[in-house]
């Protein structure tokens, strides 16, 4: 459905430049038309004029599309609109928080997050709070987000060591694994620690976690 809608998506764009009514036409369904008509509407107006507020909830609202390109262009939209409105930062950061949202909305909403706030501590505070989200997906799209900040928190790394070091998700200690260098190089007082958790990470059973190690120990030696 996505790879039907985008060239219908690129020949409106087209026809808006040179038709009003089409214009007006677009903005209504970008109010009251199925999600993926919303989605398809923000991404022409985002487009033919100087992107502002009226496109934030339908693109909050396709962060939830079953199409993964369709959630990632929303995505990435948001970071671009955010740069130009500060009021989306507040409402990326209000939104991510909230556990009443869908799942899939709350882990989109955290790649947007870390693109647009990571200068911002109450990115990696809100980054931080998603480790302890019921869902799988979130919490290992929070742990990789660690990385994009720009000066992560002490309470990252302290929290990528204990996920390595023990947790029922191998996907997320496997992660972990791997953003120990990069939060490591921030607080060099913890860096043996890490070096250490890698060395015993790689004496375990999961092929993929020890594998994950050991790249993760050969680049911090080398750092």
């Amino acid at each position: 459905e996505g790879a039907i809608q985008r060239p219908a998506c690129t020949e409106a764009l087209e026809r808006v430049r040179r038709e009003s009514d089409l214009r007006r036409a677009i903005r209504e369904l970008l109010r009251s038309g199925t999600p993926r008509a919303r989605f398809a509407a923000a991404w022409v107006l985002f487009r033919s004029e100087p992107p502002g507020l009226r496109v934030l909830p339908a693109l909050l609202d396709s962060l939830e599309l079953s199409d993964g390109d369709l959630r990632w262009s929303a995505a990435h939209m948001l970071t671009a609109l955010g740069r130009t409105q500060p009021e989306v930062l507040a409402v990326l950061l209000e939104e991510a928080a909230d556990r009443g949202r869908a799942p899939q909305r709350r882990r989109m909403l955290l790649y947007a997050l870390r693109e647009l706030g990571s200068d911002r501590p109450e990115t990696g505070a809100v980054l931080l709070a998603a480790l302890d989200d019921p869902v799988a997906e979130v919490r290992r799209a929070a742990l990789s987000s660690f990385v994009k900040l720009d000066e992560p928190p002490r309470a990252c790394l302290e929290r990528a060591l204990e996920i390595a070091r023990a947790d029922g998700d191998v996907k997320l200690r496997r992660i972990a694994a791997t953003v120990l260098p990069a939060l490591a190089a921030h607080h060099a007082d913890l860096r043996d620690a890490a070096s250490q958790r890698l060395g015993e990470l790689q004496a375990e059973t999961d092929p993929l976690l020890a594998r994950a190690a050991r790249s993760a120990a050969d680049r911090m030696a080398g750092s």
